[in-house]
């Protein structure tokens, strides 16, 4: 059991660093990265997910004896694209002149890896991952007290929360999935935002889902508050805008300076972190400053698990580094 559930992505992951050599199948996913972010701060992180039957058992094996809940991870017979190249390019289409710069062929168990299709997620249908009430476990209304859903489809995150809200969780934190950011979907959009407590997107989904109405971020942050989000962050390449709507409260926060080499998962450890930091003091300042450090030894390490166990001395002095370098905005 978990004070804090972590809902989305567990995947077989290959990591193509911005320097260094790839990390080939390993464990990875956002869901993954964002309990990460949980455990940095000495918390257990429960899992709560679907896995088609190719992703490795022994990985779970190792996460529970870390002391994380793998209970809410269902493995299903049906088969899907459970692997992610996570590279420093936003899509990946041709896998030979990737693994090139790298001096490698293309791994053999890479060899039928089916990239994402572009488009929209359905609105009305489920597919194998979405997650159904079905899937979530007993210890949600037992332990829980926050939930993390990490990007995902549409239908995961427009009927799940309310439901683990109603079974105990009272905080909902939700990363936008970009299969849904979309002018498409802005009717929907005020039901999916109902009371969640903080929404997390990048700036380029922020724009993406406003097309044509406004890509001033300011307006955008205003406009997702009166939807129903109590706190919005929106991510940019160098950190973080973090804002109160409602209480007209804003902050930038940045990104540690420290060289990145992983592509993936930097701002899901942010939200696993922030999940920490609000729960120990309701205030989204410091619960981005929470984020903004596990962010940063997630970006620093290849691989999900690589950044876990930091000297509690050093993340005291980069929380102590990263609260000087806050922004204050009006």
């Amino acid at each position: 059991m978990s004070t804090y559930a972590v809902l989305g992505a567990l995947q077989r992951e290959y990591v193509l660093p911005y320097e260094g050599q790839p990390m080939l199948d390993i464990p990875g996913g956002e869901a993954l990265y964002a309990a990460v972010g949980v455990a940095l701060w000495e918390q257990r992180p429960g899992l709560i997910n679907r896995i088609p039957p190719t992703f490795p058992q022994a990985w779970l094996d190792e996460l529970a004896a870390r002391g994380w809940d793998v209970q809410g991870v269902r493995r299903l017979s049906e088969r899907w694209e459970d692997r992610r190249i996570c590279a420093p390019q936003a899509r990946v289409t041709a896998l030979a002149p990737l693994f090139a710069r790298y001096g490698l062929t293309v791994p053999l168990s890479l060899l039928d890896y089916q990239p994402p299709p572009p488009g929209l997620d359905p609105k009305r249908r489920a597919r194998p991952w979405t997650l159904r009430m079905t899937d979530l476990p007993g210890w949600l209304a037992e332990e829980a007290r926050i939930a993390v859903f990490t990007p995902y489809d549409f239908l995961t995150h427009f009927l799940i929360p309310a439901e683990v809200r109603r079974r105990g969780a009272r905080h909902v934190l939700l990363m936008a999935g970009s299969g849904y950011m979309h002018p498409a979907f802005r009717a929907e959009m005020p039901s999916l935002l109902l009371d969640i407590t903080a929404f997390f997107l990048t700036a380029t989904q922020a724009r993406a889902l406003f097309a044509g109405w406004t890509d001033d971020l300011r307006d955008i942050v205003q406009l997702l508050g009166q939807w129903g989000a109590h706190t919005v962050v929106i991510f940019e390449p160098e950190g973080a805008h973090v804002a109160a709507p409602r209480e007209d409260r804003a902050w930038f926060v940045p990104f540690y300076p420290t060289r990145r080499r992983n592509p993936c998962g930097r701002e899901a450890a942010f939200v696993g972190g922030f999940a920490v930091g609000y729960l120990q003091h309701y205030d989204p300042l410091r619960a981005a400053l929470y984020g903004a450090v596990a962010a940063s030894f997630v970006q620093e390490t290849l691989g999900a698990l690589q950044a876990l166990d930091p000297l509690p001395e050093l993340r005291t002095a980069r929380f102590e580094q990263m609260a000087s370098l806050v922004q204050r905005r009006a």
